[in-house]
Formats: structure tokens, sequence, C-alpha cells
């Protein structure tokens, strides 16, 4: 259906006036930076095509809508956008509103931060809410046959690993009022909080997870290896300390961790504890052997290594000594953990949930499940080892 020169009037009136709006918006709220610069562009280019039948450039201008009412529908959901403010839009996934992509990387450094579990364990998509994901048990074989003689077969081994998700959830209530005063920092506040308590909460479980309900009926590393056996000493994964108190663990305690560890994973092993333990226990003894030094001591470098392996500090691993404490764990958590993500991390706001007290309802939701199947059995260790205290 052709436009009248009326309704081509109409329609740019329309989109001028919206693009006004974007731009005293864009002037209060400059956190929003090149999203709105964009969003302004297109209006411009919108209203100039259904003007003169051209883009900014001279070309011929062919994007138009059908009707004065889907450009009115369209317009109207842009100024709706933009009367939301800041939270609402979910970091990756699908749909929300207006969020700057300033403050979507700040929320995903946050996550970086804090969420040593995610960042090293294989994170596997689902394509449903339970899924069995095979793992590799055993390579093919190498054999050498003669000349003209027949290759003889043989077959890899396979198992499979069974994710089922658990939802994690978050939320928050705020006034309007406080909302409106604020401007962008309450949703940005909120969002943070929110990926990192969310982030946090898959460290607890990823790391220390026993299968109860304090971690959602999830199992991580130290739940799956002391699910190996009742009796400490038949857990081929787990090297019993000198004693059972941190001043009596010695540098050959960590040695002989690494040797329980399997070689086929030796290169990409990282040593995982919370920073705590190694400066009250790990420092110390390298202090006490003469390895520390005015360098080391004095240098702004960051990077931890304990015989060679680097140092993850995890807040979930433990920092107060106790009997039967797995205190640090080494080992590749890509070849022996699984982090199943069927929602990745989404933040929404809503003005219904609290319509009738005029406040605002803030929501953050995942969907994961995390599987530490790397623990080895009671004849031969995994690619995910540990440390554990004396009983007594």
């Amino acid at each position: 259906m052709a436009l009248t020169a009326e309704e081509k009037t109409k329609i740019a009136a329309g989109f001028k006036t919206a693009g006004d709006e974007i731009q005293e918006s864009k002037m209060a709220i400059q956190e929003i930076g090149e999203s709105f610069n964009e969003l302004a562009k297109q209006f411009r280019t919108v209203t100039r095509g259904f003007m003169t039948g051209k883009t900014e450039d001279g070309e011929k201008y062919n994007r138009f809508w059908r009707t004065e009412e889907e450009a009115k529908g369209f317009g109207e959901l842009i100024l709706k956008a933009l009367n939301r403010k800041a939270l609402g839009e979910s970091v990756m996934s699908e749909g929300g509103i207006l969020v700057p992509t300033e403050y979507s990387s700040r929320i995903i450094d946050k996550l970086g931060v804090y969420g040593k579990f995610r960042k090293n364990a294989m994170v596997v998509p689902l394509g449903s809410d339970r899924q069995v994901v095979p793992k590799v048990e055993a390579d093919l074989v190498v054999y050498s046959p003669g000349e003209g003689k027949q290759i003889t077969e043989s077959d890899m081994d396979f198992s499979q690993v069974g994710l089922t998700t658990h939802k994690l959830a978050c939320l928050c209530k705020a006034s309007s009022e406080l909302e409106e005063d604020s401007l962008i920092a309450l949703g940005e506040i909120i969002g943070i909080s929110m990926a990192r308590s969310i982030a946090k909460k898959e460290d607890e479980i990823g790391f220390v997870g026993d299968g109860t309900e304090t971690y959602f009926g999830m199992t991580g590393i130290v739940g799956a290896l002391r699910g190996v056996d009742a009796t400490i000493a038949n857990i081929k994964g787990l090297f019993v300390a000198s004693g059972n108190a941190y001043n009596e663990i010695t540098l050959a305690d960590f040695r002989k961790v690494i040797g329980i560890l399997p070689e086929d994973c030796d290169d990409t092993a990282k040593w995982y504890m919370s920073k705590k333990f190694y400066y009250n226990v790990v420092y110390p003894l390298a202090e006490t052997a003469g390895v520390a030094n005015i360098f080391e001591i004095l240098s702004d470098r960051k990077d931890r290594f304990l015989l060679g392996y680097e140092v993850v500090f995890v807040s979930a691993m433990p920092s107060v000594e106790a009997n039967d404490q797995i205190c640090a764990v080494l080992g590749d958590l890509q070849l022996g953990a699984f982090l199943g993500e069927r929602r990745q991390l989404q933040l929404a706001r809503s003005q219904d949930v609290y319509f009738t007290n005029d406040q605002i309802g803030f929501r953050g939701v995942e969907r994961i499940d995390i599987n530490a199947y790397g623990v080895g059995d009671t004849s031969e260790a995994g690619p995910i080892v540990g440390l554990i205290t004396a009983a007594s």
C-alpha cells in the first residue's frame, strides 16, 4: 500500500519526536553511550527516507512500514523502552529492554572474578532440562601390523554423564521513587549483586557441594571425592596430610598430591584453594624452605604458583582447619567437571509483581547443573585429586 504525502509527514513527525526524546535521554544518561547514538541515527535515517525517498548518502530509500499503525507501534515500543531505564535487559539472553553495553560488560566481568568453577570447568549447553553427555574413558589402541597384514581393530570406551538442570534465582524489590531518583545506579547495583551472588553459589556447589539441600541437591568436587568410599584411605584421588592441623601439613604432602595426579592432565592442572589457606599454610612453608626472596615479596606480580602449578584462589574452599577436610584440590576441571547450562543468567525487571505497593521487582535466574565426575575411584585417581587433613 503506497503512503500519501500526508501520511509520510505524520510518520516523519512522529519519528522526529522520538529522535528528540532519545537525544535528551542521551544527554541525561551518558553511561548508555553508543547505543543511543546508533538508535538516534536510525530515526534520522527513517525521517529523511520518508520525506525525500533517499538516505543521507543519497541512495534510494526502500525501507518503510506498510501502514502508519506499524510505524507508530514501533515508535511507541522504543519510547516505552526508554522510559523503563537501565536494568531489565537480560545478560546473554533473548529480549528485554535497552541496557548499555558497558553495563553488560561489567556484569560479565563480575562473573569472571567470582565464577572460578565456571571459568575452569567444561561448560556444556543443554538442549533440554535433562541430558546425557558422553565421556571418553579409553582411547584407541595403536598396533604395528607387518607389510600387507590386516590392521587390528580397536574401540574407544565411552561412558555417560547425566545432567539435570536446577534453577538458581534471586528476587528483590525497590520503591519506584528510589528507581526514578537513582537513574541507572540502582539497576547496576542490583544487577551486579545478583551476578556476583549466583557466581559465588556456583563456586560453592562446584567445589564443595555435597548433594544436600544447601547445594540444591548438586554434588561438586569435594562431595564427589568423599563419595568414592567411606574410608578415606581407599580413595585413590586423595592424599592424607601429615596431620589434622594446618601447621602439621608439609611441602611433601603437596608433592605427594602431585604424585597421584595422572600424567595426561599434568600440563593443564591447577591448584584450587582459599586465599587464606595459601598465605597461612603454603606461603609459610615456602618461607621456611628459603624459597621466598625479596623480589617476590616486593614485586607487583599477582600470579601464584605451588610446585610449578598455578594456584587459583577460591573463596568457597576451606580457610579454617578441621579434621577430614579437603583443603586443596589439584586437577584439570576441563577433563573432570561439567557445568551444564540450559538457561544463561538473565536479569529482568517488572512493575507488576509489587504493583499495589508501587514497587519494582528485580529478578536474576539461570538454569544449570554441576557434575564433578573426574574424581577417580578406589582403583585409580582421576583428573581431579586433593589433599585431605587427617582424621585426628
